[in-house]
C-alpha cells in the first residue's frame, strides 16, 4: 500500500508534518485533503511568513517519488510614518493635543486587506470606520501611489492614551509606535 509524507524543510531542518491520513504537526493551521483517487493536498491557513520554505511531498514506491514545491509568501509593507514620511517607533504629545498616527500599507493583495488598529490588544476600529467615536478616536483610510493610507486620529488626548499603538493587515504583517502624551513633563534625551 502507498503512503504519501509531507515535510517542509526550512535550511537544513526538516519537519515532518503528515504521514498517510496522519497529521503530526501541532499547528491547527495545516490540514491534510485527500480526493480521490491520489491527489494529497497540504493546506495552511492562514498562512504566515514563517511557512515560507521548501515543502516536499513523497510517496513510498520504490525508487522514492517526489514532488518539491516552494513557497513564498510576501507580505505587505507596513510603516507608521511621520510628517516628512519617516518611519517612526516613538511619538510624543502634548496632553490635550491631537494625536494623529500615519499608517501606510503597500503590496496589498486584494480588497479584502484593510488596515486595522489597535492599542496594546484592544482594537480601536477599522480603517474607513468610526472607532471609539465618543472617545475621541476615528480612523479614515484613502488609497495613493497604489498604497493604502490609513490615518488615527484621537482628539484631546489624556496621559491615560499614552501606550503602543500597532497598525496590521491581517496577520502578516504590523507596525508599533510608542505614544507618550505628557503633561508639562520634558521628555529624556
Amino acid at each position: 500500500m502507498l503512503s504519501v509524507t509531507w515535510v517542509h524543510r526550512r535550511g537544513e531542518q526538516m519537519h515532518l508534518l503528515t504521514v498517510g491520513g496522519t497529521t503530526y504537526s501541532s499547528d491547527q493551521r495545516l490540514a491534510l485533503r485527500f480526493r480521490y483517487p491520489n491527489d494529497w493536498r497540504l493546506e495552511i491557513s492562514p498562512v504566515t511568513l514563517r511557512d515560507q520554505g521548501r515543502y516536499e511531498c513523497q510517496v513510498t514506491t520504490h525508487p522514492l517519488l517526489a514532488r518539491i514545491v516552494n513557497l513564498r509568501v510576501t507580505a505587505p509593507d507596513v510603516q507608521i510614518v511621520d510628517e516628512q514620511m519617516h518611519p517612526v517607533s516613538e511619538r510624543y504629545y502634548k496632553a490635550g493635543s491631537a494625536v494623529e498616527l500615519t499608517c501606510l500599507a503597500g503590496q496589498l493583495e486584494g480588497p479584502g486587506d484593510t488596515v486595522h488598529w489597535s492599542r496594546g490588544r484592544q482594537p480601536l476600529g477599522q480603517a474607513g470606520a468610526a472607532g471609539a467615536a465618543g472617545a475621541g478616536v476615528s480612523t479614515n483610510a484613502s488609497s495613493v501611489n497604489g498604497r493604502v493610507v490609513s490615518t488615527l486620529t484621537l482628539r484631546h488626548a489624556q496621559k491615560k492614551d499614552s501606550g503602543n499603538y500597532t497598525c496590521s493587515v491581517g496577520s502578516l504583517a504590523g507596525a508599533s509606535v510608542a505614544v507618550h502624551v505628557l503633561n508639562g513633563e520634558y521628555r529624556g534625551a
